[in-house]
């Protein structure tokens, strides 16, 4: 994201594959322990960076960053090992979603280093919508824990970084109505939670059983698990808490970005997913199993050809479109992905 002076352009990119040019000797370090990595790494006890508050540049953004608390979002990615690829934050304060504009923002990563913790390895300004892009190449095959941080304040949200070589086996699943019992599961969660001082603000999603052990099954085999849902931005944190603490499988946790698309059509959610499965597989990932519940969760596996016995749909719509069909739970989609998973 820095400029670089020409004559140096070979040597930092020889150097740096993953950091912009003119970095510090840990930033060096860094890109040197991540290249010699062999094997998929992932940092379990990644330290989150402690950035200090450098003050905004605009005075409105200071007020706006006073009054109310931060509510930013970094979306989980994925990308190639050695390709270019964009990370993209969006920032915002307060439960109305004040987009923080104008202003200095970093993007941070963990190499699973203890002593070092996170590096910043790229800084942009958020533009008027508070939407950050930040551009630079992926490192080594593995997860990395990612954060972004505002540079007036030091707040920050955490992300991840996936990076799969080309020919990684994935799965991918739906969240609402698929994990969760119904498509209404979620916004009684959510009501529950921003409502909670009239009420007990205990109220956890109802999930189908089987669902946690379909995805360790996978991700246990070494096959990554991608959650796709039409979940608005704003729950991603929500949607990560959820899973975790319902004992899934980690893995990338990718909502929409746009209003629109979390209309519940075919040019809604549906061209959302179908969208971004074109993107997993234009990375050469295969996608060898797929799970989901409405007719846009259909429609947007078959779109990217996806073949109909290694789509599972639960509930009303099972077996559309001649689709494996699941009824009640997910214990019948065991044997066939445990036998799957381990030559996927």
């Amino acid at each position: 994201m820095l400029a670089c002076v020409r004559s140096a352009v070979a040597v930092c990119i020889a150097l740096s594959p993953l950091l912009a040019c003119g970095r510090s000797p840990a930033a060096a370090e860094l890109t040197a322990a991540i290249a010699s990595a062999a094997t998929p790494r992932r940092c379990e006890d990644a330290r989150a960076p402690e950035p200090a508050a450098q003050g905004f540049a605009h005075h409105r953004s200071g007020w706006i960053a006073t009054a109310a608390s931060p509510h930013h979002v970094l979306h989980d990615g994925f990308a190639n090992p050695g390709a270019s690829t964009t990370l993209l934050a969006k920032l915002t304060y307060g439960e109305i979603g004040k987009d923080l504009e104008d202003e200095a923002v970093t993007l941070w990563i963990d190499d699973c280093n203890p002593q070092r913790g996170a590096t910043a390895i790229a800084h942009v300004r958020a533009d008027h919508d508070g939407l950050a892009r930040f551009a630079f190449v992926a490192p080594s095959p593995g997860t990395y824990r990612t954060w972004v941080s505002v540079d007036g304040d030091g707040t920050l949200a955490a992300g991840q970084l996936f990076v799969w070589a080309p020919g990684t086996a994935i799965v991918v699943s739906d969240i609402d109505g698929t994990l969760t019992t119904t498509d209404d599961e979620v916004t009684i969660d959510v009501l529950d939670e921003y409502f909670e001082d009239l009420r007990e603000g205990e109220y956890a999603a109802a999930a189908y059983p089987g669902g946690a052990e379909l995805t360790h099954l996978w991700h246990d085999a070494g096959v990554p698990v991608v959650y796709l849902t039409g979940r608005p931005y704003w729950l991603v944190e929500h949607t990560r808490t959820w899973l975790h603490e319902g004992g899934y499988a980690p893995g990338i946790v990718h909502t929409t970005a746009r209003h629109r698309d979390v209309v519940p059509n075919a040019d809604g959610v549906g061209a959302f997913k179908a969208a971004y499965l074109r993107e997993l597989q234009a990375a050469g990932l295969r996608i060898v199993a797929a799970y989901g519940n409405a007719s846009t969760d259909v429609a947007a596996y078959a779109a990217v050809e996806l073949a109909p016995a290694q789509t599972f749909i639960i509930g009303p719509h099972a077996g559309e479109g001649d689709t494996v069909a699941v009824h009640g739970d997910w214990a019948a989609a065991l044997p066939w992905a445990r036998d799957r998973a381990r030559a996927p």
